[in-house]
């Protein structure tokens, strides 16, 4: 199992220098996001020069606005908004990686519909261009992940399985247990079951030996994947920390 690295682990450093120490301090792969505003090189810039240094990209994640991403579910011009600039970014980023990450809800108050369902079968047309697995990150909701796997069958349709989300937001949803065999990609880090924190992973403690029993359930060839934010300004040994765990974890 590869192991990778979000490249928006911190702000303030400048995007050649976080690519270049992802790269030297060991990860196998990184992952990014479109999000041109907070890196200091553009999104095709970054896939340029992760191809000059023979880094991967694991997966790209989507760039998203919270208050509308309930309306993905809802009839009017803001849910097809939503879609459409899934359907635009799907196109960015269509053959410069294998996973595309995509938020469908922003709060509790998030429901479900047949109408969501179309605007998801819409956008998985345009993967199919691309070979591209359009992979649903649990969040908020207990409800979506069910409903989508029970009504879409589709070779591209997968999952993102984020721990600290599972954590906190959906304790009592066994993501992994019941819908494992369709994580394509991880992300991996702890809170304190307070807030979506995006701590390292610590070998040994609580939540990495619950861990370990929840991705038994996912294929062994998925990459872990950590994604750290909020990153010390020691932050060399902090990843290298971070890639400790990963490592202990694929042990």
């Amino acid at each position: 199992m590869k192991t990778s690295l979000n490249l928006y682990f911190k702000n303030d450093i400048d995007t050649k220098t976080k690519m270049d120490a992802i790269k030297a301090l060991g990860f196998d792969e990184f992952f990014t996001g479109i999000y041109d505003q907070k890196e200091t090189m553009t999104f095709a810039e970054q896939m340029n020069y992760a191809k000059q240094i023979g880094l991967g990209c694991t997966m790209v994640h989507c760039s998203y606005y919270e208050p509308d991403l309930n309306e993905f579910w809802l009839p009017g011009e803001k849910g097809e908004a939503v879609a459409d600039d899934y359907i635009r970014q799907i196109e960015m980023c269509g053959g410069l990686t294998k996973n595309f990450v995509v938020h469908l809800n922003g709060s509790f108050e998030s429901t479900v519909s047949e109408i969501g369902l179309r605007r998801l079968e819409k956008i998985l047309k345009v993967c199919e261009k691309y070979d591209l697995n359009l992979c649903v990150e649990n969040l908020f909701s207990r409800d979506e992940i069910p409903y989508i796997f029970a009504h879409i069958k589709h070779p591209l349709l997968k999952i993102c399985y984020d721990s600290g989300h599972n954590n906190f937001l959906t304790p009592d949803f066994d993501v992994c247990g019941r819908y494992g065999k369709y994580v394509a990609v991880l992300h991996l880090h702890e809170n304190d079951g307070s807030g979506d924190q995006h701590k390292k992973l610590t070998i040994g403690n609580a939540f990495f030996n619950e861990l370990k029993k929840e991705l038994e359930f996912v294929d062994n060839n998925v990459v872990l994947a950590n994604e750290i934010k909020h990153v010390p300004d020691n932050w060399q040994e902090y990843l290298q920390q971070a890639l400790a765990s990963l490592r202990a974890l694929r042990k």
